[in-house]
Order: C-alpha cells, then structure tokens, then sequence
C-alpha cells in the first residue's frame, strides 16, 4: 500500500484552506526521521487507511523522495462534522521491534452461549503485541468454541498468537469470559429471595401455632 504526499508550508489554522480543498495535513516521525509537515490527498488516505487500520504497513513518498514504511498513529477526527482533520504517521525500522494495540475478533460458538446460559463478554477489545513492523498480525482471534462451561474464560497466556510476536500484557490477564446471562441470574435471584420468603412465612406460621397451644 502506498500513499503519496508533498511537503506543507502551512500550520495552524491556515490548514483548514486545505482541507477545503480534498487536502489532509498530516505529519510523519519516528525512527531516525526528521519531523516533517506534509499533505495528502484526503480520498486517498482514505481508502489506504480503510486497508491498513493502525497495523499494517504503508509506503509513505513524500515528493521526489523514496518510500519510507509508516504506520497511521493518530487520526483526528472533526467532532461535528465527522470529517478528518489531520492525521500523524510514525516511520518504522524493520529491523527493530516495535510495540503495538492489535485488535481482538472473538470466533467460534460456544455451548453455554448457544443454549441461552451465558454471554460473551469480551474484557479486552485489543491486545498490545511487540514484534518486528511487518511480522504485526492486523487481529488477533481468539477461539471460545472449547469454552463449556459458564463463567470459563481464555487468558492471555492460552491465545495463539503467530511466530515472532509477543504479549505485552500479564500471562493470566483475562480476555474473554462467558458470563452468566442476566435474565437467568435474575430469576435465580428472584427465586432465592421467593424461596427464603416462603421459609420466613413457614417459620413465622410455626412459632405462632406453638404461641397458641395452651400451656
């Protein structure tokens, strides 16, 4: 995937004229690279972006230069009118390892979620991984198709991840669970409270009946 840019001469609020005009300011730093301004095509980013997501690699050329490998680091977004406003590109070395948030896809089914006993609930959205830039795995799934009991979970330590690529995160750290559905908790509560009610009324029955024995 390749993006082309130029470099930019405007800053600040001068910037908005060229979003007026299918332009996005952005700029590009990291590894041994000179923070530098630039502007690219909006629709171009775009559809690159639609591709690569904050995990995969991109071709960066700005003018006349060569390709540079970057990775999108942050995007600002306008709040009202939901358009994008800048972008900031971070420059890798594909020789040195690098940490990143990967996301996490939930597969499989599992039997207590099928039957109506659970739901999944999902403890972490992403993962942090360390590896080399281009070994960054664009998600992460984890399987809950052996999970066979309500409130079983997978930790960190039981997920696949691919060769060379590392957990940043505590081995027993919990990622996924099934947790008891609601509704079904509910009712059980509901028939605990009836229950122990039932026993209140019983042993309140009792001590009346004995009360008015004759002594």
């Amino acid at each position: 995937m390749q993006l082309n840019a130029t470099k930019r001469e405007t800053t600040g609020k001068a910037s908005r004229r060229l979003r007026h005009q299918g332009l996005l300011p952005a700029v590009v730093y990291g590894h041994n690279a000179t923070p530098a301004i630039i502007q690219l095509n909006t629709h171009d980013f775009e559809r690159v972006f639609v591709r690569s997501g904050r995990t995969q690699l991109i071709d960066l050329v700005v003018g006349d230069g060569r390709a540079n490998k970057v990775l999108v680091k942050e995007v600002q977004w306008s709040p009202r009118r939901h358009t994008l406003v800048h972008v900031d590109f971070h420059q890798v070395s594909l020789r040195e390892k690098l940490q990143v948030e990967v996301p996490i896809a939930i597969t499989g089914e599992a039997e207590p979620v099928l039957v109506g006993d659970a739901d999944v609930l999902v403890v972490m959205h992403t993962l942090r991984v360390e590896c080399l830039p281009d070994r960054i795995p664009e998600v992460i799934e984890v399987d809950i198709s052996g999970l066979s009991e309500v409130e079983a979970g997978v930790r960190v330590s039981e997920l696949q991840l691919p060769d060379g690529v590392t957990a940043v995160a505590e081995s027993d750290d919990l990622v996924v669970k099934l947790s008891a559905r609601r509704v079904a908790a509910a009712e059980e509560a509901q028939d605990a409270e009836a229950a122990a009610e039932a026993s209140a009324a019983s042993a309140a029955a009792a001590e009346a009946a004995e009360s008015s024995e004759p002594g």
